[in-house]
């Protein structure tokens, strides 16, 4: 599973270990493929590690031919085209895992899902395998476009809860987080670190309770004045950003990392900054 919050993407894995005797570790179904962009993958975790391969391999490609890191849709249409050659011909099988990928790229925070069809798509949040249809559905309740990373985690602690409930008593299992930012990746097991996890789920909580202030009036004009921008878009501004002066020094990839904005939009934006 992953969810996008404000400034990252939060990946929950759970390895469901079906035998003591299995060393947890050994087990991988989240990978890095460059330093602010990872990997979920589900079903057959051979054929994932092909495709995640690949996906290195074109990443560090694009990196040396631009000189920046590239950009995660591309990568996604790259690999899908893979998953869909796969379902022509005689004599092949498709693969058989799913893969969800997200992170940074140039443009901000992205999250994707993919499947053996070739099929992708962008997403605010996503699960697959096992308990998915459960995850969904809460999913689909209680996620909103300004969570944050406590209440993501808080989020998925609660899924996790659901979804292993459904599951067989005698069935061992192990669970990680792994949080992508600006700053790299983040690792928690919940087997380790579970006090950690109450005090952020604490954090998350406390700040579900607290209302925000409203949004200031000279935000609102501000926004609704330039020419271009959506009503929808101002709301959704006004949800992530308090005051004009919250917009003070913001650059284009953290507009376009907000749920609505593209890159057209942000640059309208920037561009009536300069003229305040």
């Amino acid at each position: 599973m992953a969810i996008k919050f404000k400034d990252g993407i939060l990946f929950t894995i759970d390895k469901s270990i079906f035998s003591p005797l299995v060393e947890e570790d050994d087990l991988e179904k989240f990978f890095r493929i460059t330093p602010t962009i990872g990997s979920a993958a589900s079903g057959l975790i051979a054929d994932a590690r092909v495709l995640i391969d690949i996906l290195r391999e074109k990443a560090q490609e694009e990196k040396k031919k631009y000189g920046e890191d590239p950009d995660l849709r591309t990568l996604v249409i790259w690999i899908s085209r893979i998953y869909e050659v796969y379902t022509r011909y005689e004599g092949v099988r498709p693969f058989g895992t799913a893969i969800i990928i997200g992170g940074l790229d140039p443009t901000g925070f992205h999250l994707y899902e993919t499947d053996p069809s070739g099929v992708f798509q962008e997403k605010k949040a996503a699960a697959i395998g096992k308990g998915s249809k459960t995850a969904l559905r809460i999913l689909g309740e209680k996620y909103k476009d300004t969570i944050s990373k406590e209440q993501a985690i808080a989020l998925a602690f609660l899924i996790l809860k659901e979804t292993l409930a459904e599951r067989p008593q005698d069935v061992p299992t192990g669970e990680e987080f792994h949080i992508v930012t600006k700053d790299g990746f983040e690792r928690i097991d919940l087997d380790d670190n579970i006090e950690k996890i109450q005090k952020l789920i604490k954090i998350a909580e406390s700040s579900s309770k607290k209302k925000l202030p409203p949004a200031s009036a000279d935000l609102e004009e501000f926004l609704s004045g330039i020419k271009g921008v959506s009503s929808k878009v101002v709301l959704i501004m006004k949800e992530r950003y308090r005051s004009l002066s919250d917009l003070k020094g913001i650059e284009e990839m953290e507009l376009v990392s907000v749920p609505g904005i593209g890159k057209a939009t942000a640059r309208k934006i920037l561009e009536a900054l300069k003229d305040l």
